[in-house]
């Protein structure tokens, strides 16, 4: 019974369908029933295009005959026989140059001396700038001289300076020397360079040796009474003692 009642519902499905289908292709037909009207215009405008095509055709035909090439090359002769009567008259150049004299006349040459005598006045303004240029130069220069530095024989310290550190690898190798730098100070003790006198020989101990002396703070070499630039030259010695 249960395969009875799949298959009745089977075929009602399949009727269905079938029934559905048939519905759908009877309402097309109606659907092209109505485009009908629309293929009539269509052909109405294809029989209007060739009437547009056949009117072009006459004003093309037209032009043809209509340019003739022997109308312009007249012209062209007619030009060259302008220009040859034009070569042909030198006698406009000799008026010319007879109009060239006349207008030779003396009030010309009269305006051309007043335009000399403006050109000298311009110059008397630059040594003017050149005065005014003077006191400025002559002030920058009187500046320098009380700068120059006095060579100390001894340095002033503002406080005990610290021992330079004796490095370790020249230590444990027993290596000693002496190193001699050159210190350049302002007028208010600021170091300004430190120069290498002469070498130990050793690296190691020339390098400790600068190190040290930039930390030491300097007081301005004296002279009658004013603070003024100076060099200094500072020995340093590097030497081992007995007991290590």
């Amino acid at each position: 019974m249960k395969r009875l009642a799949s298959y009745l519902m089977l075929s009602i499905a399949l009727h269905a369908g079938v029934g559905w289908l048939l519905h759908e292709f009877r309402v097309k037909p109606q659907a092209l029933a109505w485009q009908v009207p629309i293929t009539i215009q269509l052909v109405s405008l294809a029989q209007a295009t060739p009437a547009l095509a056949t009117e072009p055709v006459r004003p093309a035909l037209q032009p043809q005959p209509a340019a003739t090439a022997p109308l312009p090359e007249p012209a062209v002769k007619l030009a060259a026989k302008a220009i040859t009567p034009k070569a042909e008259a030198p006698r406009s150049q000799p008026a010319i140059a007879k109009s060239v004299p006349p207008p030779r006349s003396k009030p010309l040459g009269e305006p051309r001396p007043a335009r000399s005598e403006r050109a000298p006045a311009a110059p008397p303004a630059r040594p003017t700038a050149v005065a005014k240029s003077g006191p400025a130069v002559a002030s920058t220069v009187a500046s320098p001289p009380p700068l120059a530095p006095v060579v100390s024989l001894r340095p002033s310290f503002v406080s005990p300076p610290p021992p330079p550190r004796y490095p370790s690898q020249a230590r444990r190798r027993n290596q000693q020397g002496t190193v001699r730098v050159e210190v350049s100070l302002d007028e208010r003790g600021n170091q300004l360079k430190l120069t290498l006198v002469r070498s130990s020989g050793i690296e190691s101990l020339d390098q400790a040796a600068l190190e040290a002396v930039t930390q030491w703070r300097f007081r301005p070499e004296v002279v009658d009474g004013r603070a003024m630039p100076s060099r200094v030259e500072i020995p340093i010695e590097f030497a081992l003692t007995a007991n290590r």
